[in-house]
């Protein structure tokens, strides 16, 4: 049986700390700009926000901050614009309630439907809940989140890239200067002698492989397109981190919005919790060629066409086993390989949910095979089915 990993970033081979604290900075950035307190987003919360599917920290910033906007609108501030919107709070001074930002999460995970990005549930849970004159200033958060125009996606990649990377990334001025979160808070999970067992197991057949599958931001797939401008090596630098080879199968967020591109789709529809992204993975890990899995997820996809690394999976049965912390992920990976089990193969799925957190254990319990604590414990489950196997 061929067998195949995939691995989620954050949560599971990193310990996301970077983006974490970003998140943190980046609301406080927004509060003092309406003249309020710190927020202080807890631990907990964004543990609630990825147990809830927003696993994106551009979804999570925009719902934080849109939910600041509409208490504020909600009090009688009038504003044409975003901007002026901060500044009448700020300059008419009302101490606005701290959100209860659990029970948003868990209301937007109520409206979210499978398969979904969790932004326009977010959006139409905010906008249900806002005065109408409001309604504008919201869409600017929301329109699209991975615009790096929009305000709260911007004021995250600044702390998270850090200034000098955002203006590399993006060729424009960062507008403020600091370090690189994710290189000054991360740390790895995957342990060394995991990481080693990992790559011997690998090179020992070709029936086996692994992928890292995020939604990161990362630069497009080798040999695809010679501008990076906008394409920020945030995967790249958790390869990195963890020591792993530079020619790792990798498929994260810039390699689906390459892929949107050439689809006139836009990066959402296509990075998990959309199968595509999981389609590409498993591609990715039997064939040295990410330009050629990525289009092989769309051709399955967009026109139910199996080519290329996914039509090469019918030689033989095939195993793929997800480590992942998010309920998004793991439903990206069953979506997957229901499409391939519509196309004629042979799939069976394990999903391995990754969470130290209770709040998120309940949510992967609703949709994983087995939760564990850690990555090790996951690992140590998978190697002891091979000894046995």
């Amino acid at each position: 049986m061929r067998r195949i990993l995939l691995f989620d970033v954050d949560g599971v081979l990193v310990h996301p700390t970077g983006y974490k604290a970003a998140l943190r900075d980046t609301v406080d950035y927004f509060a003092a700009q309406m003249g309020l307190p710190a927020v202080n987003l807890s631990l907990e919360e964004i543990a609630v926000f990825e147990a809830c599917g927003l696993t994106n920290e551009w979804d999570s910033a925009a719902l934080c901050v849109g939910a600041l906007l509409s208490a504020g609108v909600n009090s009688g501030i009038v504003a044409n614009t975003f901007t002026d919107a901060l500044a009448a709070i700020r300059d008419a001074r009302i101490r606005l309630p701290r959100p209860d930002f659990s029970a948003l999460a868990t209301q937007v995970s109520n409206r979210s439907k499978d398969h979904q990005a969790p932004t326009a549930a977010s959006h139409a849970l905010l906008q249900s809940q806002t005065a109408e004159n409001g309604h504008s200033i919201l869409a600017v958060l929301f329109n699209d989140i991975y615009d790096i125009q929009t305000p709260t996606t911007r004021i995250q990649q600044v702390h998270t890239l850090g200034s000098t990377a955002f203006e590399e990334t993006y060729a424009e001025p960062a507008p403020f200067a600091c370090e690189s979160y994710l290189v000054t808070h991360d740390t790895a999970l995957l342990r060394s002698d995991h990481r080693d067992h990992l790559l011997a197991w690998a090179r020992k057949t070709s029936t086996h492989g692994f992928t890292v599958f995020t939604a990161r931001p990362s630069r497009p797939p080798d040999g695809a397109i010679s501008d990076m401008t906008g394409y920020a090596p945030e995967a790249e630098l958790a390869i990195e981190l963890l020591g792993l080879p530079r020619d790792t199968a990798l498929i994260a967020g810039g390699r689906m919005e390459w892929l949107a591109r050439q689809n006139q789709r836009t990066a959402a529809d296509y990075i998990k919790p959309s199968p595509v992204q999981a389609l590409a993975a498993i591609g990715a890990a039997v064939a040295d060629d990410e330009i050629a899995a990525l289009q092989a997820a769309a051709a399955l996809y967009e026109r139910n066409q199996l080519i290329g690394p996914l039509a090469s999976l019918a030689s033989m049965p095939t195993q793929v086993v997800v480590f992942e912390d998010s309920t998004g992920g793991i439903q990206a990976v069953r979506g997957a390989a229901q499409h391939l089990e519509s196309a004629g193969l042979d799939i069976q799925l394990l999903a391995v949910g990754v969470a130290p957190e209770y709040s998120k254990q309940l949510a992967l319990r609703r949709v994983a095979d087995h939760v564990v604590n850690t990555l090790d414990e996951g690992l140590t489950l998978f190697w002891a089915d091979q000894e046995r196997g």
